[in-house]
């Protein structure tokens, strides 16, 4: 008998390349691997997501690192439990032709951020770069913040000077033709453990085999991915058929999906300076210094220790599997 555990992800309710991995997973049987079946909710934004995994709507949620410690700040016992993203996935882009070239260039500009739950997190970044709040105007994201199309005219014609993005929608917008580019921060590019999976305290303590289990089956997700992105946007087109595109648009829609699928799992594989390179490591300075940027932004009151933000338990048993087979199977597979 398995059991199911539903995953919360931060996106209007429709499965998209952008949490494709989760389907792959299901898809290959990594999740009935561990004796568990994933379920998906979709929280629409981050902060309701958050809201959605403490009241026990879902079971373990991807987030931003920077949603749990507001979270925390804001009442919810949540901890992260897997460092997903192991180097930033948010950053500020412009149109290749923008003359900006830095973040203080940007006081004074129109920039659009897919979330507004995210905005605290950009705010603190062009505050560090000595741009703080009202020195510049938020504008509204054109269309779903997981789609970039009805973006791409307001950027071209000027009416919009910036984005702060996150990975897929770089993807996205390299697959509608307009490659942005980004412009460096100090805050973003400092700190990069940019997003986790997070659970509850009521939830970790009862159920430590089903959290080990779901970081084990991503961490066998992101290896057969990485290896094979187009395999992995072919599972989830059979996993969940309603991504799978009408006839005449397959050519297209793949294209898209796997662009978006690879600028997801590039912010995911370690980098070769990582001080653990295991799947799913949380770098306690990391969680040290994310905490230090937002008290010096005043995004958070309050200054809590570390340890109360992450735990490290599970990963040695994350990182129980074969990746060399992993690799192998994802190299010669066939959907």
């Amino acid at each position: 008998m398995t059991q199911t555990v539903v995953i919360g992800v931060a996106t209007p309710p429709e499965m998209t390349a952008a949490n494709g991995y989760f389907s792959a997973a299901s898809a290959l049987g990594y999740d009935r691997d561990e004796g568990l079946s994933f379920a998906m909710y979709y929280g629409d934004e981050p902060g309701a997501t958050a809201r959605a995994l403490c009241d026990g709507h879902c079971d373990i949620a991807s987030l931003n690192t920077t949603v749990g410690l507001l979270g925390r700040d804001q009442g919810m016992p949540m901890v992260a439990v897997y460092g997903k993203a192991r180097r930033t996935h948010r950053w500020f882009a412009v149109v290749p032709d923008s003359p900006v070239r830095s973040l203080p260039e940007l006081r004074g500009r129109r920039i659009a951020c897919d979330f507004d739950h995210l905005r605290p997190l950009a705010e603190a970044a062009l505050a560090e770069e000595g741009v703080p709040a009202g020195s510049f105007s938020w504008v509204p994201w054109h269309g779903s913040g997981m789609a970039t199309r009805d973006m791409i005219g307001p950027l071209r014609r000027g009416e919009v000077d910036a984005v702060f993005l996150i990975d897929w929608n770089d993807g996205d917008f390299t697959a509608e033709g307009l490659p942005m580019r980004r412009l460096p921060s100090t805050g973003l590019d400092r700190i990069r453990l940019s997003s986790c999976l997070w659970t509850s305290e009521a939830y970790l303590r009862a159920n430590p085999d089903a959290v080990a289990g779901v970081g084990r089956a991503l961490a066998k997700a992101t290896v057969f991915a990485l290896e094979n992105p187009e395999a992995a946007v072919r599972l989830m087109w059979r996993q969940e058929p309603s991504t799978r595109p009408m006839p005449e648009q397959h050519d297209r829609v793949l294209r898209r999906d796997v662009e978006i699928m690879k600028a997801r799992l590039a912010c995911f594989s370690p980098d070769p300076g990582d001080p653990d390179w295991r799947w799913g490591y949380i770098d306690p300075r990391e969680i040290e210094a994310w905490q230090e940027f937002l008290l010096n932004s005043d995004a958070v009151r309050e200054r809590r220790d570390p340890g109360v933000f992450y735990t490290d338990a599970f990963l040695d048993r994350f990182n129980r599997f074969d990746a060399a087979a992993v690799r192998a199977q994802a190299r010669g597979f066939q959907v």
